[in-house]
């Protein structure tokens, strides 16, 4: 049998109100808190789509100018990342490089600025092309010695023995 609210008493009746009223608040906040959930999903799926539909729109672009490209050369360009991948920062020009002449190996040398030590070579040696292999500072010499040992490149001294002159010779890099 329900009892109705006329029934109570007043102090009865302020807590039924202020239980219903505590209700109602916690609603209104689980509310707002789920609302608020759902706007940063919804932020969060806009800001997505943005960056799908800027990135559809750079493929776009790299079609258009891989299209482009082969017209004009029947090959495709590189994309930028193809290219930056392989990109050595100046500051690691150290190392030690390779002069290559109808594809050998005819000379190899060690620079702590690389670029620069090529081009002095292009007034006194013939070669068509290069090949740099980055290294610390400290390895050059044992790096360009095993290679001089190994290669035997042409273009690199020659010993009254036969072996080819190099920072260090071959018994000590093989201890």
């Amino acid at each position: 049998m329900a009892t109705r609210i006329q029934d109570k008493t007043p102090e009865e009746r302020k807590a039924i109100a202020a239980r219903s009223v505590a209700t109602r608040l916690a609603n209104i906040a689980k509310r707002k808190a789920e609302d608020a959930v759902y706007e940063q999903q919804a932020k969060e799926l806009r800001y997505g789509i943005q960056a799908l539909k800027a990135e559809l729109e750079s493929f776009k672009k790299e079609i258009q100018f891989a299209k482009a490209a082969k017209k004009l050369t029947t090959n495709a360009l590189l994309k930028e990342s193809e290219i930056v991948v392989h990109a050595i920062p100046v500051e690691n020009s150290c190392g030690v490089y390779f002069l290559v002449h109808k594809k050998k190996i005819v000379y190899v040398g060690q620079s702590t600025n690389v670029f620069s030590r090529i081009f002095t070579h292009t007034q006194s040696k013939t070669f068509d092309s290069y090949v740099f292999m980055p290294c610390e500072k400290e390895m050059l010499n044992k790096l360009e010695s095993l290679y001089i040992h190994f290669l035997l490149p042409p273009l690199n001294g020659n010993l009254h023995n036969g072996y080819k002159i190099a920072p260090l010779p071959l018994n000590v890099l093989l201890k």
